[in-house]
């Protein structure tokens, strides 16, 4: 299943949180009911439930990898550092982005959002309504309460967990999310896992801050071939790690638009469990190949 040539050589996995140690497929629905509650565009509830559950499992044509033009109210697909296709927001209907002049990213970065899981489709769904960021925190801090306690509590995935544990053969094992310090610390302790990682770092900031923590990695020494990150969210945990050269693992059950090559890519957490476990017998086997073949080098030596 893996390549066990590169994965021998990971020396730092650098881990998302969110849909990536744990997954929950229901609290889209009830995250957009807690936006659109009590405001102007309550009666469009239902619409925009249908829409977020279409984008989610692919059945939209501007889902998982593409972004979200709020000016526009379409999205958009980028490949390279161009925007080659476009749809409307509400009906999936393809639009001229020739006509349009949308350009490159850079241009147009402010206004996009992209459209990475299930959280972003909500902020998406935020701007669209031209709702108060204040309305979209209350309904975040709201659906993540729900998901820590019945009956909406997600499972945790304690295969997985030992799995990580166990994985000792690497050097650093590190956290970073862009889930607020509170919320996450919150999340951390309900599945018992803070333990498991030297560096976590809540608010990270990604993609930029991904970017950035990367290059304190490659200024330490590491080689970008020995870092691997693992997210379900490309655009914020794989794109920066990638154009660097370092290794990379998308771990979502649901379509993605992105064109990247990524190299590899999960839907369940078993099988990141089972990557996990890959790995650390991949690493350990090339240590004792490794001292083998320096303890045959020095009798040939002392032979010599």
């Amino acid at each position: 299943m893996h390549n066990e040539k590169w994965l021998a050589a990971v020396k730092v996995v650098v881990f998302d949180m969110d849909g990536t140690l744990y997954q929950d497929h229901a609290f889209l629905e009830r995250y957009i009911r807690y936006l659109l509650e009590g405001t102007e565009h309550e009666g469009e509830t239902e619409a925009a439930v249908r829409l977020g559950g279409a984008m989610q499992a692919g059945e939209h044509p501007g889902g998982f990898g593409h972004f979200y033009h709020a000016g526009d109210d379409v999205c958009l697909a980028l490949e390279g550092e161009r925007f080659v296709r476009g749809y409307n927001w509400a009906d999936g209907g393809e639009i001229d982005v020739g006509a349009r002049a949308y350009g490159g990213y850079a241009s147009l970065a402010p206004q996009l959002i992209p459209i990475g899981d299930p959280w972003s489709i909500v902020t998406a769904l935020c701007r669209r309504y031209g709702l108060p960021d204040a309305k979209l925190r209350a309904a975040f801090e709201r659906v993540r309460k729900e998901m820590l306690r019945p009956p909406h509590q997600f499972e945790r995935s304690t295969g997985l967990f030992r799995a990580i544990e166990a994985l000792d053969a690497v050097e650093k094992k590190s956290l970073l999310t862009n889930t607020p310090v509170e919320s996450g610390v919150e999340f951390l302790g309900f599945m018992g896992i803070r333990h498991l990682f030297g560096d976590v770092i809540f608010g990270a900031d990604k993609p930029a801050g991904l970017h950035a923590y990367m290059m304190s990695l490659l200024a330490q020494g590491y080689e970008p071939r020995e870092i691997l990150t693992i997210g379900d969210n490309a655009w914020n945990d794989l794109h920066p790690v990638k154009r660097l050269g370092g290794r990379t693992c998308l771990v979502s059950p649901y379509p993605s638009r992105d064109p990247e090559a990524w190299d590899l890519r999960l839907a369940r957490l078993d099988e990141l469990e089972e990557l996990m476990r890959a790995m650390q017998q991949s690493i350990t086997r090339r240590s004792i190949s490794d001292g083998e073949d320096r303890a045959e080098a020095n009798r040939q030596e002392v032979q010599g």
